[in-house]
């Protein structure tokens, strides 16, 4: 298949990817689509919230690497991308670590399950960056 052509099914694809997501953002916000109690209804029928929450989240990880790919697009290069999603991916840490600040000061802090995972994540990261920042300076 020459280069052209998988090019131009790469851009169909996308093409037909918008329709379809443009398509689901209409059905989830129609008359027809309902939430009772904890249960949700699209067309009549039940939608299992983990479906949602996993739809969610590579809808998410697309919309990052689409972003990153348009930044980076002066570049033309895989490097350039991975810096674009690297960098936004910093930034968007930055600001959540900013606004969760007041929480961590706070005299009563989070201590669940998910305030232990986040805070060893932050730890390790870290850790991590300190020892490459280290080594950068020698």
């Amino acid at each position: 298949m020459r280069e052209d052509s998988k090019s131009g099914d790469l851009a169909r694809q996308l093409r037909d990817m918008a329709e379809q997501l443009q398509f689901l953002e209409k059905k989830l916000v129609s008359p027809a689509t309902q939430l009772l109690g904890r249960q949700y209804f699209l067309d009549g029928h039940p939608v299992d919230p983990e479906v949602l929450s996993e739809f969610k989240s590579s809808l998410d990880r697309t919309r990052h690497s689409v972003w990153a790919l348009l930044e980076a697009l002066s570049g033309y290069s895989a490097h350039a991308i991975a810096e674009a999603l690297q960098e936004y991916r910093m930034q968007r840490a930055s600001e959540l670590l900013h606004a969760l600040r007041p929480e961590i000061e706070a005299v009563h802090r989070p201590n669940n399950a998910t305030a232990r995972s986040f805070f060893e994540e932050i730890e390790i990261v870290s850790e991590l960056a300190a020892r490459r920042h280290m080594r950068q300076r020698k």
